[in-house]
């Protein structure tokens, strides 16, 4: 049989592509306005929205290509290295979340302004900015192209010669959404994007386990496949060095992940920063992390477990390309197309986000704060749209370099790993200075290029990890949780120690970011006594832990929940799904709860 696209396939794919530019330009005139509009969308965006978007732009094309591996080559209980930063995304819905929309920045890295004084507070900004825009962004952008390549090759069947087209072409599109279209545009591009990709990853699994018999033939071959280490469908993974064991690395990988994205910044916090109120913020975050984390996965899961049945011979290097093999397979022609554009819409649906995201950077804290202060709100935005330009431009030439987007990507999360500490202590712990978020900044890069150029920490940590000759701790992709772990303990040591030995910030500073932010207490007691008024959190410490609890419970049930059916454990998948639905309604109604008093707390809409 060909595997081959017919006109009607194509049909889909060129309508959804035509969509998603329309609706970019539908939102020109409204974007244009000025920054806030570009950026931020007016701040306008409803719940459902926002969290929709946050949806499609982490489900970029490149994902399910990634589970497939994890699923071929280790089984189902790998796929918790995707999922365990649901712990951190549970956090920004019930508290982060809102406070993001409260403190109403144009982005995230504005929040270093607001919490320390002086040149460094500039320097950092500005840096931060510089940074995401023109580094983070464009590197995560090249990864993201990248996987483009497996989707024409593999789905698309175009050859070697005209891949680079198919890639700039599509990258030409998501350029117009984002340059006319600003925020608004990029976010109901998502939403339209997420409905197609939903579909079609839905349809493919379901085409796949009728492919291969039904759900009881696939779960009975699954478990006849001797040497698949996954072959006992356990969905809790086991912890070791073992064939099939979740290595312990791997785990501190992403629970620092996890751990890290609690803040919310980034993308994610320019989402949360356009909602309608600080309600709909926590909406959105709960939304995306339900649907993400819990449901978007499982089409994917599934995908891979039947084509570990009906493409049981890939290499080790392409396991990931089974996924777009199996659109080709199992899918009849006219369908194909509906799949393709799926994943496509995912894509698009990432990049157009990153675009806007680091434009913001650079216009915001960059252009606008140290290059020109005064010009008009639609210099800035012609502006920001070229930014935007410029990024896809960046993001284009290194993923012609992508053999080295990995590694990098690695180091970081190393980066990122490390202030971790500094990112929850300027939150929550008054006594952190410019001086120890320096010290931490400053750290944290000598640790990367330690790792990096110089090697200086390879011997010392093979004596004491006791590693096997030939892994090499600065880049062993096993130990990048290692990584992670050391550029943590060593920046924490210098933030601590040096905010300890150098003098607080100004009184009148940490008031007013008291009653900005309106952080739990006990780390701001000193600031709380010279307030001269009383002080109300909004949400309290101990009331926030049981609803991140609640949280939790929420999302692993659902997780757990759906994975027990499609083994076939109907009892307890349906008793998991019965504490899903207990636990969503029990958080929804403390989120009333919160934001009722939030109001009474700022005495109006904040």
């Amino acid at each position: 049989m060909e595997y081959t696209l017919h006109w009607l396939d194509y049909l889909a794919i060129i309508f959804m592509l035509v969509a998603s530019v329309g609706i970019g330009v539908y939102f020109t005139k409204s974007s244009g306005n000025d920054m806030e509009s570009f950026f931020v969308s007016g701040r306008s965006l409803p719940w459902f929205a926002a969290g929709a978007s946050l949806t499609a732009t982490s489900f970029a094309a490149d994902t399910p290509i990634w589970v497939t591996a994890l699923i071929r080559e280790h089984g189902i209980h790998f796929v918790w290295q995707f999922c365990l930063p649901f712990t951190g995304a549970v956090l920004t819905a019930v508290y982060f979340g809102r406070r993001w929309r409260r403190m109403a920045f144009l982005t995230d890295v504005e929040l270093v302004e607001a919490r320390f004084g002086g040149g460094f507070a500039s320097f950092l900004r500005g840096f931060g900015g510089a940074f995401g825009a023109l580094v983070m962004c464009p590197l995560t952008c090249a990864w993201v192209i990248k996987a483009m390549e497996t989707i024409s090759r593999e789905a698309l069947g175009f050859p070697p010669e005209m891949r680079i087209y198919v890639t700039i072409g599509v990258v030409i599109m998501a350029i117009i959404v984002s340059t006319f279209g600003g925020l608004s545009g990029v976010v109901y591009a998502d939403f339209f994007q997420l409905i197609f990709a939903v579909f079609g990853t839905v349809l493919l699994a379901v085409m796949s386990v009728i492919a291969v018999g039904g759900p009881a033939v696939m779960v009975e071959k699954l478990h006849a496949i001797s040497h698949w280490s996954g072959n006992n469908l356990d969905l809790i993974p086991a912890i070791g060095s073992e064939p099939g064991q979740l290595p312990i690395w791997d785990l501190v990988t992403f629970v620092l992940l996890g751990i890290s994205i609690a803040i919310g910044g980034g993308y994610n916090a320019q989402r949360l920063l356009a909602c309608k109120d600080s309600n709909h913020a926590s909406g959105a975050q709960l939304l995306h992390t339900v649907c993400y984390y819990a449901l978007m996965p499982w089409p994917w899961i599934v995908v891979a477990l039947c084509s570990l049945i009906l493409i049981p011979h890939i290499t080790d290097a392409e396991q990931g390309s089974a996924y777009p093999k199996m659109v080709m397979m199992v899918l009849p022609i006219g369908l194909r197309g509906i799949l393709v554009a799926a994943l496509l819409a995912a894509f698009i649906s990432t990049i157009t986000t990153l675009f806007n995201w680091g434009s913001s950077y650079l216009m915001n804290d960059v252009f606008r704060r140290f290059i020109n202060k005064d010009a008009s709100e639609g210099t800035y935005v012609v502006m920001g749209r070229f930014a935007t330009v410029l990024i896809a431009a960046a993001g284009a030439y290194i993923s012609l370099k992508a053999d080295s987007i990995l590694q990098l990507l690695s180091l970081a999360y190393v980066l990122g790993a490390g202030g971790i500490i500094i990112a929850f202590a300027q939150w929550f712990w008054w006594r952190l200075n410019r001086y120890g978020a320096m010290a931490g900044f400053l750290v944290g890069w000598f640790v990367l290029f330690g790792m990096l150029v110089f090697k200086i920490f390879d011997a010392p940590m093979a004596a004491l990890l006791n590693l096997p000759e030939g892994v090499v701790f600065s880049t062993a992709a096993s130990l990048t949780g290692a990584r992670m772990l050391f550029a943590l303990v060593t920046v924490t040591a210098s933030v601590f120690i040096v905010t300890m030995l150098t003098p607080p910030e100004p009184m009148e500073g940490l008031k007013k970011f008291l009653l900005m932010a309106r952080p739990f207490p006990f780390g701001w007691k000193p600031v709380i006594r010279e307030l001269g008024q009383p002080y109300d959190p909004v949400e309290s410490f101990g009331r926030t832990m049981v609803s991140w609890v609640i949280g939790m419970v929420m999302v692993l049930a659902l997780i757990y929940g759906i994975g027990e059916l499609i083994i076939g454990k109907t009892p307890i998948g349906l008793g998991c799904l019965a504490i899903f639905v207990i636990t969503l309604i029990w958080t929804l109604i403390r989120f009333k709860q919160d934001y009722e008093h939030e109001l009474k707390a700022y005495g109006k809409h904040p």
